[in-house]
């Protein structure tokens, strides 16, 4: 009796033959690997000790290449000029301004090779910072999607951080670092507002301090006249004798008094640095020393040229056949 094999297995059968027959193809491949390398050892072992020899030249005369972050803040609405002169630094840098470069950095001003910027996200600062900034993040994020309002750049200007890498050949990062600072710290139109914001602010933290000191007082004449040890009539100012909102209002003046402090101590500078790292060294194929490095890449580049005279030969045999 004839046996008929079905559908289900036949296909199992097709899979196993095909699982076989590509792992037999890899195993081909493979060996051919073996016996190209095999047949050209001795010029790959020339290719790697050349290679070899020349990263080792090239550490020895090249500096590594290292990332310094820098976190600021911006005052007195210099944002803006914070982004042009990084914009303005980075263009120097591609066009070979050294008489530029020069009076920013100094001599080794060569050493400077990029400068990236981008801000600290932070929207509830943003949002939280004023009452006007609440009703333009309704009105924008209504029209637009979050992540791309977050994100966009004329948004991104407004957090109070931004961050700073600072790419610099070498170790020697800090002189570079102070250089970029003080250059950025120069404008006479900054200062000037500084000593205006200066003014201002310590103006409005004499007026917070006598403000807290009146409430003291109504919230003292207040507790004096609930406990009836108070021979004078308690002073109620506008509060009507609610010494829970006089409490409040204690609080706000407190909060205010809290943001001014804080603002007297960034003003010190017209971009103030908060946070600075030098010679961080990031992970990857770029920060491979020379000396592995080349020889790697010498010996990619020779399996590719030979890979491409292995494909010619393979289809002039293809041709010649048809022939």
């Amino acid at each position: 009796m004839t046996q008929h094999n079905s559908p289900e297995e036949v296909d199992l059968g097709y899979l196993f033959k095909s699982i076989g027959g590509f792992f037999k193809k890899l195993a081909k491949l493979l060996f051919l690997v073996i016996a190209f390398f095999k047949k050209y050892l001795f010029l790959f072992i020339g290719i790697i000790v050349v290679g070899v020899i020349l990263g080792y030249f090239l550490d020895r005369n090249s500096k590594q290449v290292y990332e310094n972050r820098l976190i600021v803040i911006p005052n007195f609405e210099s944002v803006e000029y914070l982004y042009d002169k990084t914009e303005e630094l980075n263009f120097k840098m591609r066009s070979g301004d050294s008489l530029g470069l020069k009076m920013v950095f100094g001599d080794n001003y060569k050493a400077v090779k990029k400068i990236e910027i981008e801000p600290i996200i932070d929207i509830y600062s943003f949002t939280t910072k004023s009452r006007e900034n609440i009703d333009v993040f309704r009105i924008l994020f209504e029209n637009q999607d979050m992540k791309e309002f977050v994100d966009d750049l004329t948004t991104s200007k407004q957090y109070k951080y931004q961050k700073l890498k600072v790419f610099i050949a070498g170790k020697d990062s800090e002189k570079l670092m102070d250089s970029l600072l003080s250059y950025l710290n120069e404008n006479e139109h900054f200062k000037q507002y500084q000593d205006i914001y200066i003014q201002n602010t310590s103006k409005r933290l004499s007026e917070t301090d006598k403000m807290l000191a009146q409430a003291d007082s109504v919230i003292k004449s207040i507790a004096s006249a609930s406990d009836g040890s108070s021979a004078n009539p308690p002073v109620y100012a506008s509060f009507n004798n609610d010494f829970y909102s006089i409490f409040r209002y204690k609080q706000v003046l407190l909060t205010d008094q809290l943001e001014l402090l804080k603002r007297s101590k960034d003003e010190g500078e017209i971009i103030k640095p908060v946070s600075i790292n030098y010679n961080i060294l990031e992970g990857g194929f770029a920060t491979i020393k020379s000396i592995i490095k080349i020889p790697l890449l010498l010996v990619v580049f020779f399996s590719i040229i030979f890979f491409f005279r292995f494909l010619y030969l393979q289809l002039r045999i293809l041709a010649e056949d048809n022939d």
